[in-house]
């Protein structure tokens, strides 16, 4: 840290030309603010640019969208209002009696034909926009013309093929709307717009009789001129009907041709059909315009302007320009703002950094210039970045420091607390008043008073995990389970009560509970115990037994309730794993003086031995069992031994010379003593009288179990291998595979490839719970050929697939039911 002495040094005397580049270079913290400001300033001058150049865009599209849509709007109402207008002189002249009279007569009047035909010019005459009326008689096929416009009287015979075509036309009815006339299909503009009046048809076959008003389109072509003058010069504005073609249209001064402008036209025909009265961005040969539609409802027309793109974002080029400007000294301005601003705010940093660097322990190796101490950081200290970095790694090591200590002092407390506890409970009598203070001060939770005074009373349960059983599945270590099991009780427990359990490091742990007044019983002590039980043998596949003792008042007696309470557990032998045992539960057994089997029962059992019936041996075998589970605990295992040597007695006859020199008998005393429960030997008891029933204790017999179990643990020794199989195990031990197979069958009733797929799931289902690997990585880690055939094995024995196991146990909080299907 020597280094910001030297740099400050060469900035007051100014004898290091280079000193504000050095100055810069060795302050990190200080680069990152300089840093931080510009880049934070640059961004929202950047976001505030790209938004007003956004805006602006926005605004000049929405006002120039208004005015488009007032125009196409005003254009439809006048040709919407022309077509109203137009549909009551129609509809007026059908009804007149001279008009139809001169409809429907063959041969009309000469002076009721002159009237009428005087009232046609006048009525035509009369209105600027018609060109002239024009009245069909189908039954003479005759026209009668009326007014005085030049296009009517110039083109009288192709506008009367014209309306006949109209008239003819079978796929609809001409009547009810304008329909545009035009002598040549290549013009852009048509030559009339004529609206029909049928009155029905005088024979079959001739065309309807008609009254036709034919409109002059220079009215719609001025009147579109005039509303887009009024707004841009430059705009097309076109009129289609409703197969597209051009029934009129402005081109103002765009300077587009004839030809392109008809083009766009066509063009925006799919868009103004496809999306009415939207306002659509259209490309036509490399340019971009702006599309909008609207219809005129009774004539299915569709009136369409044309806007030039860049005609119209020319207006926000400006906004562009000036925020381009506006940005660019904006920047400047605000790196000089930085550069100040982070010079101020270093000030605090520079000075603690010194503070730190003069009174840190590691001052000595920081003295190093800063580069090399870059690129080899201090071996006893933080690595150094920045100044911050070095200030907080400084720091870091110092609570780390702390909280090592604190922890320190807290195990030590925690070891005494412990300590004196386990006085209390081993040896409560001989405590002095001074130690039980002590102990009330660790747990005052156990020991305080309540509000009246009175007198506290404890419970003490005494625990014992019980030994793994075949099913355990968590190859925990007994110290590992020690632990869990003593937090789960503790967990369990103190919902209910206050407690705290102890490890008596040795085979017992003792939960102690102040029991809260009012509370005798041990029922609901003994439903939490049993809960905390499930909860283990959920996760652990473990479980443990407990018993509880009487109610405790006299702290002196903690240590005689704590014996009492490890010679309860000592009856698990005959309530078995994961038992509560409660004093009401065995204080029948407590209690018993007598503890003998009658000598009748000796012979009893001897004689169904002889006569190789398992009923009668099952029944002398529970008789015996009922009886011992009522006995002291000291005398249980005497009586169990007890019925070994009369079964060994009873084999020594010469009708058992074969069972007797068998391995199952010399081992069966062996396996009786290593059982934890009555039930377990009585299990082993059974299954051998019941083999000797079956004729089963043979030297061959052994020999086949001797070689099942080879096999099995081969097997399991070889999982891994992806060639295990029965032939590779029956070549490994010099045997036929038929034969191998055959006795496997015989003994386990599956098959050597069931068994070696069903430890390989095994394994592979504790992998699952126990590892990230993928399913495919453990199928292939167990040697399964294929990870589809993994799969559908596991399904077929767990009823689920592998990755839906993971995800129960991984979200549902405990590991899923895991008994094969």
């Amino acid at each position: 840290m020597k280094e910001w002495g030297r740099i400050k040094d060469n900035t007051i005397r100014g004898a290091d030309p280079m000193f504000l580049f050095r100055t810069l270079k060795s302050r990190k913290y200080m680069q990152h603010l300089l840093l931080s400001f510009s880049m934070s300033a640059v961004g929202l001058l950047a976001v505030f640019s790209f938004l007003y150049y956004g805006f602006a865009k926005e605004l000049v599209l929405g006002v120039q969208k208004q005015s488009n849509e007032k125009i196409l709007s005003q254009i439809e109402y006048n040709i919407n209002y022309l077509n109203e207008i137009v549909r009551h002189i129609a509809i007026m002249m059908s009804f007149d009696k001279s008009m139809v009279y001169l409809m429907n007569a063959r041969e009309p009047d000469p002076v009721t034909k002159f009237q009428t035909l005087r009232m046609l010019d006048t009525v035509a005459d009369s209105t600027s926009f018609v060109d002239s009326i024009a009245v069909y008689n189908g039954t003479g096929g005759r026209f009668y013309f009326g007014g005085s416009g030049a296009w009517s009287r110039t083109n009288r015979s192709r506008l009367q093929e014209m309306i006949l075509q109209q008239l003819r036309r079978t796929d609809h009815s001409p009547s009810g709307k304008l329909v545009p006339m035009k002598t040549d299909e290549d013009s852009p503009n048509v030559d009339l717009f004529s609206f029909f009046v049928l009155d029905g048809h005088p024979t079959q076959n001739a065309a309807p009789n008609a009254v036709i008003v034919n409109i002059r389109p220079q009215w719609i072509f001025d009147n579109i001129s005039r509303l887009n003058e009024m707004t841009d010069r430059e705009d097309v504005i076109v009129v289609l009907d409703e197969n597209g073609r051009v029934l009129a249209s402005h081109n103002g001064d765009a300077g587009t041709d004839e030809e392109e402008w008809r083009r766009l036209a066509a063009l925006s025909w799919t868009d103004a059909v496809a999306a009415d009265g939207k306002w659509t961005l259209r490309k036509h040969e490399g340019r971009s315009y702006f599309v909008s539609a609207a219809s005129i409802g009774p004539n299915d027309w569709k009136i369409v302007r044309i806007l030039s793109y860049d005609k119209v974002m020319g207006r926000v080029a400006s906004f562009k320009t000036i925020s381009l400007i506006l940005f660019a000294v904006a920047l400047v301005a605000a790196l000089a703002l930085s550069a100040a601003v982070a010079s101020r705010l270093y000030r605090p940093i520079d000075k603690l950094t010194e503070l730190f660097s003069r009174h840190s322990s590691h001052a000595d190796s920081r003295s190093a210039p800063r580069s090399e101490r870059e690129e080899k950081p201090d071996e006893t200290g933080p690595p150094i970045r920045d100044e911050i970095n070095y200030i907080s790694g400084i720091y870091k090591i110092a609570l780390d420091e702390l909280q090592a200590a604190y922890r320190k002092e807290r195990r030590n407390r925690q070891i005494a607390s412990d300590y004196y506890l386990r006085c209390w409970m081993t040896d409560s009598e001989a405590m002095t008043p001074e130690e039980m203070r002590e102990c009330a001060a660790a747990f005052p939770r156990l020991f305080v008073r309540e509000r009246n005074k009175e007198t506290v009373v404890w419970r003490l349960a005494v625990l014992s995990p019980d030994s793994p059983d075949a099913s355990s599945r968590t190859p925990l270590r007994e110290e590992l389970y020690r632990f869990a099991m003593c937090n789960i009780v503790e967990e369990t427990l103190a919902r209910s009560y206050p407690v705290h359990v102890l490890d008596m490091k040795n085979e017992f742990a003792v939960a102690i509970v102040r029991m809260p007044s009012g509370i005798a019983g041990s029922e609901e002590l003994k439903a939490d115990l049993k809960q905390a039980i499930d909860v283990c043998r959920q996760y652990y596949g473990r479980t443990f037994s407990a018993s509880i003792g009487s109610p405790l008042s006299d702290p002196k007696l903690a240590s005689r309730a704590y014996q009492e309470g490890v010679q309860q557990l000592m009856y698990r032998l005959a309530f078995g794993r994961g038992s509560v045992i409660a004093r009401e539960d065995v204080a029948a057994n407590l209690d018993r003086q007598d503890a003998a089997i009658p000598p009748d029962w000796e012979k009893k059992l001897s004689e169904a031995i002889r006569s190789k019936d398992p009923k009668a041996i099952d029944a002398v075998l529970d008789r015996w069992f009922a009886a011992i589970a009522a006995f002291p605990y000291d005398y249980m295992t005497f009586s169990v031994q007890q019925i070994v040597l009369i079964v060994r007695q009873t084999l020594r006859e010469p009708a058992f010379s074969a069972a007797n020199h068998s391995v199952g008998l010399q081992t069966l005393g062996a396996k009786v003593i290593r059982s934890d429960t009555l039930a377990e030997m009585r299990a082993h008891i059974g299954r051998f009288l019941e083999r000797l029933c079956a004729a089963e204790l043979t030297p061959q017999k052994d020999r086949n179990r001797m070689i099942v179990d080879a096999v099995k643990e081969y097997v399991e020794k070889n999982a891994q291998d992806p060639n295990l199989s029965l032939q590779s195990a029956a070549a490994y031990f010099k045997m036929s595979p038929a034969y191998v197979g055959r006795i496997f069958k015989q003994c386990e009733g599956t098959s050597v490839g069931d068994y070696i797929n069903g430890h390989r799931l095994e394994l592979a289902r504790d992998m699952l719970l126990g590892s990230d690997w993928s399913v495919k990585e453990i199928a292939d880690y167990y040697g399964f050929s294929n990870s589809n055939y993994f799969i559908t094995l596991f399904k077929k024995k767990y009823g689920m697939t592998p990755k839906e196991f993971r995800m129960s146990a991984t979200f549902g909080g405990k590991s899923p039911d895991l008994s094969p299907n």
